[in-house]
C-alpha cells in the first residue's frame, strides 16, 4: 500500500512490513488533493483540500505517527487496476490502521451532540456508503469537528452513534459483526448514499468478507445482485432474502434477491436463519433458471390469494418477538416460482411445517470471515507501558499535587509515566513518585487521583479514577477509552485514552537500557455541571423497539377538502432523537433517553403536528402506549380571529396526569373520529420499524356526535380514501 509521510508529505510504497499508520475518514469536498496533486506540493497547496491533508498530518504527527493513509491522495484513481485493488482492500486498510481520524467538516459543537438538532446527528458522514466500513473496521475511531477539535471516540459516543446509524451498541463496543445476520448488516447501509451508484454494492464487500471486480457502468442493481451472489457463495444465512420492496412495487413479480440495500431498511431485527433444521437440504445455489433452494412451503387462503400462491418460510426469526418470517411465492409452472406481494414479509408466531420440503443439494462448508488484525496492539516486545498524561484546557485550573516542586511541568499540565509488568512505576523526567497522580484545584480544593497498574499484556493496561472516595472505571478493556467521575458538586472529570504510533521505532531509556515501549495518551478534561454536555454525559440513548409508523404526507386535495392541498408531518413533540422518514411514511417513538428533559413515568406518548401547505393551518395527533395498549387522539384546531394556537408542548402537557385531556389517554382508545376523518392505530402484522401503524382513513359517512373541535370545511365529505 502507499502511505503519506506526516513530516515531508511524500508518498512511499510498502509491500511488506507495513509500518504503523493512522488513517483518515472524511467526506469528499471540492478541490480535494489527488494522487497527481500531491506529487507537487506547490500544486497541492493551491487547492482548498490541502488544509485537510495538513491538519490530518499535524494531528497524526502530534501522536507520533510517521505515516498516514488518505484515500484522496494515496490512490491513483487513473489506474483502473490500482483502483480495483484499493476497493477490494479498503476494509483491510481501515482494519489494520492503529487509529482512524474521522473529520466531520460539517459539525460544530455549538449545540450539544445529543440534542436532536445537533450538527453531529445531521453530519453527511453518517449518510455516506463508504463510511460504514470506516466506522466499523478500525480498532480506534476518533471523531473531529470542523476545527479539528476532538469530539469523542466511537467507544465514548457509542450510544449516540448507535442511535444515528441503527448499528447496535454492542457492535460499536467491539462485538464481532459476524455474529449478526446478513439482513441486519444490510440494514445498517439502507439509508446510506454513494456518489457513484455501483458503490452502494462495492462499499459493502469488506463488511461481508467478499471480493469482486468493480465494473463501473453496470448500474447499482446489477452490482448489488453480484454482491449478493458472492455472499451466497460463503454463507447459507437465508436472512439475505428477508427484504421488502417499496409499496409502489407491490404488484411486481421478483426473485429472492433484493435490488438495493434500501430494501433491507426494515430488517434490523431479523436474526440469522437456522439451516440445520433442513440438514443436508440447507444449501442453495444459482443455476441458469434462477436460485435453487429448499424451502418449506405452505398453501395460503385460495379465496384471497389464489391457489397458486404459497408461503415460503425463510427459517429466520425476529429478535424482537421470535416471529417466523415468510415470503409469498407464486407458482408459474412445474417447480418454478416467483416472489409476489414483494412489499411484505409475513410474521407468524408458529414455526414452519417441514412436510413439503423437496430436492437434495450438497452443503459446502462456509468460508469464515478473516479475523480482525491486532498486530499493532502487540507490537511492543516489552511489558512496559508509557503513559502521556495531559490536562486539557478545560482542566488547567488543576495542578499536579503529587510533586508540587515541579512547577514548570505542572504549569504545562503534562507528565509521563512508565508502568512495567511488575506493577511498579517510575517517572521519566523530574518526577520520581508513586504509581498515582493526584490533582488539586487551588481555588475550590477539589482533588482527584489517577492510579496506574501494569500488565503482562501491554494491550490490557489499567487506569482508574478516584474522587470523593469513589473509584470510577478502568481501562482494562482495550476498547474502553473514557472514564467519567462526578464530584459532590455535580461537576465532572473525564479521563480519555487516545492511541499513539511508533510502537516499533520509539526507544526510551529505562534503567539505562533501550527497549521498545507501548505508549498510551491519557487526557483529562473538566466539565461543569451547568455545561450542556453535563446533561447528557451519563445518559445512554437506546432506541425503543416500541414505536409507530405514521404518514409523512397527506394528499388532502384529493379528499375534496375545500381550501386544503397537502399536509405534511412538520413536528414531533417531545423532540426525540430518532425520527426517520421514507416511503411517504415516518417512524416515530414516544420513548426518550433516560433523564431527558421531558421524561416522567406517564410520558409514553408524543404529539404529531401536521401542517397544511397552502394555509399553514395545523392539526395534531396524540399517539402513545398506555400499558400494553396503544391509544390515539386527534385535534383539528378551529380558531377564532385573534386566537393563538396551542403549542405542541402545551397539548402534550394536557395529556399528563394533571392535564385536561388525561381521560382520553387513560381510556386508551385505539381509534377516534374527527368529522368524517377516522384515525386508528393498530399492532403491526408485517415487518416494519416499531410495533404499531397509524392509519388515517376517510369513509363515506360522517359522525355528527364528534366531541373533538373541527373546522367547518371538514364536514360533508363523500370521498373514500385510505392514507
Amino acid at each position: 500500500m502507499r502511505l503519506l509521510s506526516t513530516e515531508t508529505l511524500k508518498l512511499h510504497e510498502f509491500y511488506t512490513d507495513i509500518p504503523p499508520y493512522a488513517i483518515l475518514s472524511h467526506t469528499w469536498e471540492k478541490e480535494d488533493v489527488s494522487f497527481q496533486d500531491i506529487q507537487n506540493l506547490e500544486t497541492a497547496g493551491a487547492k482548498a483540500g490541502f488544509a485537510k491533508v495538513l491538519n490530518a498530518c499535524r494531528r497524526a504527527r502530534h501522536y507520533d505517527f510517521e505515516w498516514i493513509w488518505i484515500d484522496s491522495c494515496c490512490i491513483n484513481k487513473e489506474s483502473s487496476a490500482e483502483l480495483s485493488e484499493a476497493i477490494n482492500s479498503m476494509y483491510q486498510y481501515y482494519e489494520d490502521a492503529v487509529v482512524c481520524y474521522v473529520y466531520l467538516c460539517d459539525v460544530s459543537l455549538e449545540v450539544h451532540l445529543q440534542h436532536p438538532n445537533s450538527s453531529f446527528r445531521r453530519s453527511r458522514w453518517f449518510k455516506r456508503g463508504w463510511t460504514l466500513q470506516e466506522l466499523l473496521a478500525p480498532w480506534d475511531v476518533v471523531f473531529l469537528d470542523k476545527d479539528w477539535s476532538k469530539i469523542g471516540t466511537r467507544w465514548s459516543l457509542r450510544d449516540l452513534v448507535s442511535t444515528i446509524t441503527t448499528i447496535p451498541v454492542e457492535v460499536l463496543e467491539g462485538q464481532d459483526i459476524s455474529d449478526y445476520s446478513v439482513a441486519q448488516k444490510m440494514s445498517w447501509a439502507a439509508f446510506r448514499k454513494t456518489t457513484r451508484p455501483e458503490d452502494q454494492a462495492y462499499c459493502l464487500m469488506g463488511l461481508f468478507g467478499v471480493s469482486m471486480p468493480p465494473i463501473y457502468g453496470e448500474g447499482s442493481t446489477r452490482a448489488f445482485m453480484r454482491l449478493q451472489q458472492e455472499i451466497i457463495k460463503i454463507s447459507d444465512d437465508r436472512s439475505i432474502f428477508a427484504w421488502i420492496a417499496m409499496p409502489s412495487d407491490k404488484h411486481e413479480s421478483r426473485g429472492l434477491l433484493a435490488s438495493s440495500p434500501y430494501e433491507f431498511r426494515m430488517s434490523g431485527e431479523v436474526k440469522a436463519s437456522v439451516p440445520e433444521v433442513l440438514n443436508d437440504k440447507s444449501s442453495y445455489l444459482f443455476g441458469n433458471n434462477g436460485l435453487r433452494i429448499h424451502l418449506p412451503l405452505e398453501p395460503t387462503d385460495s379465496s384471497r390469494f389464489g391457489s397458486d400462491v404459497f408461503l415460503g418460510s425463510l427459517l429466520c426469526q425476529s429478535e424482537k418477538d421470535g416471529s417466523y418470517l415468510s415470503v409469498y411465492l407464486r407458482k408459474t409452472s412445474g417447480q418454478q416460482y416467483v416472489r409476489c406481494r414483494v412489499d411484505e414479509l409475513v410474521l407468524r408466531s408458529l414455526p414452519p411445517a417441514f412436510d413439503n420440503v423437496q430436492e437434495l443439494s450438497v452443503r459446502e462448508k462456509p468460508v469464515p470471515r478473516r479475523v480482525r488484525s491486532d498486530k499493532y496492539l502487540h507490537m511492543a516486545s516489552s511489558n512496559t507501558v508509557l503513559y502521556h498524561v495531559e490536562l486539557l484546557t478545560s482542566a488547567r485550573h488543576f495542578f499536579c499535587a503529587s510533586n508540587p516542586h515541579t512547577t514548570s511541568v505542572a504549569e504545562k499540565g503534562f507528565a509521563v509515566v512508565a508502568v512495567d509488568a511488575n506493577k511498579s512505576l517510575c517517572w521519566l523526567g523530574p518526577f520520581m513518585h508513586d504509581a498515582s497522580l493526584t490533582y488539586e484545584c487551588m481555588t475550590t480544593g477539589k482533588t482527584f487521583t489517577i492510579e496506574f497498574a501494569g500488565s503482562w499484556d501491554p494491550v490490557y493496561y489499567n487506569c482508574t479514577l478516584q474522587l470523593c472516595d469513589k473509584t470510577f472505571g478502568d481501562f482494562s478493556d482495550p476498547r474502553m477509552d473514557r472514564i467519567v467521575g462526578q464530584f459532590d458538586s455535580g461537576d465532572y472529570i473525564c479521563v480519555t485514552r487516545e492511541s499513539r504510533g511508533d510502537l516499533r521505532r520509539r526507544e526510551r531509556s529505562l534503567h539505562q537500557s533501550l527497549e521498545p515501549i507501548s505508549e498510551k495518551n491519557v487526557e483529562i478534561s473538566y466539565i461543569p455541571k451547568e455545561s450542556p454536555e453535563a446533561n447528557f454525559l451519563t445518559h445512554t440513548l437506546r432506541p425503543s423497539h416500541s414505536g409507530f409508523m405514521v404518514p409523512a404526507n397527506l394528499e388532502l386535495s384529493e379528499l375534496e377538502l375545500s381550501g386544503y392541498q397537502t399536509a405534511q408531518l412538520s413536528g414531533v413533540f417531545p423532540p426525540y432523537f430518532f425520527v426517520e422518514r421514507f416511503d411517504n411514511m415516518a417512524y416515530v417513538t414516544a420513548f426518550h433517553a433516560d433523564g431527558g428533559e421531558y421524561t416522567s413515568n406517564d410520558d409514553q406518548f408524543c404529539i404529531l403536528t401536521y401542517t397544511e401547505s397552502m394555509w399553514h393551518s395545523s392539526f395534531y395527533v396524540a399517539l402513545g402506549l398506555q400499558g400494553s395498549s396503544a391509544w390515539i387522539d386527534i385535534d383539528f384546531c378551529q380558531l377564532e380571529d385573534g386566537e393563538n394556537p396551542e403549542a405542541p408542548e402545551d397539548i402534550w402537557k394536557s395529556y399528563l396526569s394533571s392535564g385536561s385531556r388525561v381521560e382520553k389517554r387513560m381510556e386508551a382508545k385505539s381509534s377516534t373520529w374527527v368529522g368524517s376523518l377516522m384515525a386508528s392505530v393498530e399492532r403491526r402484522t408485517n415487518l416494519q420499524l416499531g410495533s404499531h401503524l397509524l392509519r388515517l382513513q376517510l369513509p363515506g359517512t360522517s359522525l355528527q356526535d364528534s366531541t373533538v373541535r373541527r373546522p367547518q370545511r371538514l364536514q360533508n365529505l363523500d370521498t373514500v380514501r385510505t392514507i
